[in-house]
């Protein structure tokens, strides 16, 4: 079975379409997101419609978990707040209540899909654990593979029983151990932070025991521009330029009247 594990995408729609776009070019059997499908971006609830229309299983993420846990929210930066509130002026009740009913993780086929740290956590980020940490993560349950978003960077991290493997997933294919155990880190189809703007999701053959990292182009000026003219903060739209480091853009002179 080849399942597109996507994450991310942050309200990011146009960056969404075009990863379903080579999704359904690509020969995939089920598609499963890993959470944060809102926050940052200016189409939240269009994103959860689509994802509810296309029947794709959804996860909690931190950004969910921040809309239905005010408690949470003192964990954002300020900014994030600031785009937290701006989102929740976009989502209708009926997507609130589906964000309530999200699950913490998903199994699917052998695989444990969640947001953050495996096995359950939305919270917590792979790449700020130790080596230990993330050894006692794989000897304390029982997975062979786990699939993760939350860092919006791609790593694969391989494990068997005693060392540990990191890979930074910069090549399109990758074929997988057998004596080896996983955790997948898919990147973001909404805000990259790797340098590299493009979209990023991953799909994961079953059969081959293989990996295919896909980067998907969008018009990232359309969604920057939206952004601004539905009243997120400038930081939101630059930082989609460079997949990390904010750069200035040029804002059509709709999205600057609208600013």
């Amino acid at each position: 079975m080849r399942i597109a594990v996507i994450s991310d995408i942050h309200g990011n729609l146009e960056a969404l379409v075009r990863c379903l776009d080579d999704i359904d070019r690509s020969g995939v059997d089920r598609i499963v997101n890993l959470g944060d499908a809102i926050g940052y971006g200016p189409q939240p609830e269009e994103v959860l419609v689509l994802l509810e229309k296309m029947d794709i299983p959804n996860i909690l993420g931190n950004h969910e978990m921040a809309v239905i846990n005010r408690d949470y929210r003192s964990d954002f930066s300020p900014q994030a707040i600031i785009s937290l509130e701006q989102t929740l002026k976009y989502l209708t009740s009926a997507s609130l209540l589906y964000i309530k009913n999200l699950p913490y993780y998903r199994e699917m086929i052998g695989a444990l899909m969640v947001h953050g740290c495996p096995p359950d956590s939305p919270t917590v980020y792979l790449n700020h654990m130790s080596l230990p940490e993330i050894k006692e993560t794989f000897a304390s349950n029982s997975f062979d593979i786990a699939f993760s978003g939350h860092t919006h960077r791609l790593m694969l991290m391989g494990y068997d029983g005693k060392d540990l493997q990191f890979d930074p997933l910069q090549q399109e294919t990758i074929k997988l151990e057998p004596d080896y155990r996983y955790i997948v880190n898919v990147g973001a189809v909404g805000q990259p932070r790797d340098g590299d703007p493009r979209a990023k999701y991953a799909i994961w053959d079953s059969h081959r025991n293989a990996l295919e990292i896909r980067r998907v182009a969008y018009d990232i000026s359309r969604t920057a521009n939206l952004i601004i003219k539905r009243g997120f903060l400038r930081r939101d739209a630059d930082r989609l330029f460079s997949g990390d480091c904010p750069k200035q853009y040029k804002l059509t002179r709709a999205a600057a009247n609208d600013r």
